[in-house]
């Protein structure tokens, strides 16, 4: 065996003996940038939540721990293939420092990402709606808890509750399935609808208003 074959061989050897690339230490994070600074909102696998503003007159940093259910919760749904389907470039043509310029990464356990960019004029689809509504409720934990799971059980519910996401996007129930758990919604202002489970209402929406 000639040199040159020993040492392509001893590289495929090193190659199938390699050690796997580390999983990722965070979710989802999201950078918020304009000319006055940048915001920083980061999920890490291991459920804290950090959020970070620089501004001209100074910095400012958050952390908070989040429940198990709740990391789960906005960790499965931020790699759910619907969130990933949202295109990777949404950014207007609108141009001007003071323009809020976002960009998202997401992960996955096996090491992938996905980075999607927009900015406050961007025309966005219902996925990347639902992706920039999910990080307005996280960011939103740091001056308010979660509403708890009793405030949207099938009884506070029934059809025809209007329900406020938190990115401020409007739902009406359409229809309620207490025995499976589900819920039917539609957009008041938009010819959208989506199934949802009961107890994931809390992550994503306002509590209703009692009557």
């Amino acid at each position: 065996m000639s040199f040159v074959v020993a040492f392509r061989a001893l590289l495929a050897a090193a190659a199938m003996t390699a050690v796997p690339s580390r999983p990722p230490t965070f979710c989802a994070e999201w950078i918020e940038q304009s000319r006055e600074g940048y915001e920083r909102l980061t999920l890490f696998e291991d459920r804290n939540l950090v959020w970070k503003r620089q501004r001209a007159g100074g910095e400012q940093l958050k952390r908070q721990r989040l429940t198990p259910e709740e990391a789960k919760f906005y960790c499965d749904y931020l790699r759910s293939d619907d969130i990933w389907s949202s295109p990777e470039d949404l950014r207007s043509q609108v141009i001007g420092d003071l323009v809020k310029q976002s960009v998202v990464t997401l992960t996955r356990p096996d090491g992938s990402r996905r980075e999607i960019r927009f900015d406050e004029f961007s025309a966005m689809t219902p996925q990347s709606a639902a992706l920039r509504s999910s990080l307005d409720g996280l960011r939103g934990m740091f001056t308010a808890p979660l509403a708890p799971a009793t405030r949207f059980t099938a009884d506070n519910v029934p059809p025809g509750t209007i329900l406020k996401r938190f990115d401020g996007v409007l739902f009406r129930v359409r229809r309620v399935d207490a025995l499976k758990g589900v819920v039917e919604l539609e957009g008041v202002n938009e010819p959208y609808s989506e199934f949802r489970k009961l107890d994931d209402l809390r992550f994503l929406f306002a509590p209703p208003e009692r009557p």
